[in-house]
């Protein structure tokens, strides 16, 4: 229950001090101005502790933001998810400049508002016209929305995440960019005369199984296996941008490609295997994966090819997919989509598909049908056309 007091300090000021004791609850005291504010939040905080909600400011006012992002990359970021470190760890820098001094007790939704404002407006890096896309300022407010969700769920130095009411940037994911037959065919070929001897085989990696660029250069020859009786394979990915294993199909050209890599590592290293070497290792560091962004760009310009990204080419995986009949839960389960909603911008491509199929129902049903009654009604197509 709560006690009010009445207090009149030496120049006759009057302020009422507020303390609540409750069974299993640390005693919470506050002072106020009026009686009626006193009252007023003695009842809010007898309710949020009896229910469970209550979170003495105090508590917030303990911790700096730069505290919180600091412990979150430090306590959750690295252990959890290091690969994401480089591109996060930046975010978190970016941050801490702006808004680092703040208590999280005196960070608004309005101070994370302007900072997200000038994501979106201020120019940055070299090009002085370059501006922030509004899917990236949605990642620099998800990893926000992160760390305040452990800061109120684990550590309880919030009530409650600021996020819930910043709003963010609305995103265009319609971009559907992907090759025709034509410039699939460009591609390749250029890209087999590159400088750049893991280029084609890359290529063909990425179109045959749609994976992410990080995914396809980080492979190691632990995650290959291959079916001695066939052209087969799979690639099983430890981790993806989903957090969970997923298992690739290897097929085809990119099996046959990818198989002579796997002789010719062996035979460079007396018929063993490394189990933990790169598939496409860098000249001066076998540690890490070759670059490609010269040898990319320039097949892409010799192949006549514009407007057109490396991760275009896992669109291009799904599109062809599409158009071939598959359908959306199959093209998710390839790519390693969660829900089918990512899916679901190729799902115009298959209508030729489905086109075929109801003309081969048609044929077989409606068809036949419409025959058999004209037979039995003894009229012929040329007499209906005469009437």
């Amino acid at each position: 229950m709560s006690t009010i007091r009445e207090r009149i300090d030496a120049t006759g000021k009057k302020s009422y001090h507020v303390q609540i004791r409750i069974k299993g609850f640390p005693p919470q005291t506050q002072s106020f101005d009026t009686k009626t504010v006193a009252k007023q939040w003695a009842a809010h905080v007898e309710s949020e502790l009896r229910n469970g909600r209550f979170m003495p400011r105090a508590e917030a006012q303990k911790h700096t933001f730069k505290e919180l992002l600091e412990d979150y990359r430090d306590k959750v970021l690295i252990p959890t998810k290091p690969k994401e470190l480089r591109t996060q760890g930046a975010q978190i820098d970016w941050w801490i400049e702006k808004l680092g001094s703040y208590s999280l007790a005196d960070l608004t939704p309005a101070a994370i508002g302007k900072c997200r404002d000038e994501l979106m407006q201020i120019p940055y890096g070299k090009n002085k016209d370059k501006k922030r896309s509004p899917a990236t300022v949605v990642r620099y407010m998800a990893l926000l929305s992160q760390a305040f969700n452990v800061a109120v769920r684990e550590w309880q130095w919030l009530p409650e995440s600021p996020m819930s009411r910043v709003s963010k940037p609305k995103v265009n994911n319609a971009r559907q960019r992907y090759l025709t037959d034509d410039e699939h065919t460009r591609l390749l070929a250029a890209a087999k005369v590159s400088a750049n001897r893991y280029l084609h085989t890359i290529l063909i990696t990425a179109i045959s199984t749609g994976m992410r660029y990080g995914e396809i250069m980080n492979l190691r020859w632990r995650n290959i296996t291959f079916d001695d009786q066939a052209d087969l394979g799979l690639i099983m990915l430890e981790t993806t941008k989903n957090g969970e294993p997923r298992g690739v199909p290897l097929v085809t050209q990119a099996c046959v490609a990818i198989k002579t890599l796997h002789k010719e590592h062996a035979k460079k290293h007396r018929g063993h295997v490394k189990p933990d070497a790169l598939l496409f290792p860098s000249e001066d560091d076998a540690n890490k994966p070759v670059e490609i962004r010269k040898a990319w760009e320039t097949t892409l310009g010799r192949a006549g090819i514009e407007n057109f990204r490396f991760h275009d080419l896992r669109h291009t995986a799904a599109s062809f997919l599409a158009m071939d009949g598959a359908t959306a839960p199959e093209i998710a389960e390839i790519l390693g989509h969660k829900s089918l909603q990512m899916v679901k911008r190729y799902s115009h491509l298959n209508k030729a598909h489905i086109a075929k199929v109801m003309t081969r129902v048609s044929q077989r049903r409606l068809d036949k049908k419409s025959a058999g009654e004209t037979e039995q009604s003894g009229i012929s197509g040329d007499e209906r056309n005469a009437e």
